[in-house]
């Protein structure tokens, strides 16, 4: 992408520092999100360019109670483009209404 995006290419380098540092603490602690029990929802957009529709879905699985909304109707911008349709479609699978 950052080749190819011209957006991107002042980004490059930094990227790559950043893709090349191992010294990373873990993101999120798995254990506590497979206790969780406070009610979650997350939109998995099937067509994202920038996150693999997989990783999410394995991610989600592991976070007990997570209830998932899988849409091609947007990429990587649904709160962006369908914001209050996007956020009401969340709150109503915590809400067990979807």
């Amino acid at each position: 992408m950052f080749d190819r995006d011209p957006a991107l290419r002042p980004l490059r380098e930094t990227a790559e520092l950043l893709a090349a540092r191992t010294d990373w603490t873990p993101l999120y602690d798995p254990a506590r999100l497979a206790a969780n029990e406070v009610p979650v929802a997350a939109a998995i957009y099937h067509d994202d360019l920038y996150v693999d529709t997989a990783h999410s879905l394995r991610t989600a699985r592991a976070i007990r109670g997570l209830r998932t909304w899988v849409t091609d109707e947007f990429e990587h911008d649904g709160v962006r483009a369908g914001g209050p349709r996007v956020l009401d479609r969340l709150l109503a699978l915590t809400r067990d209404e979807a």
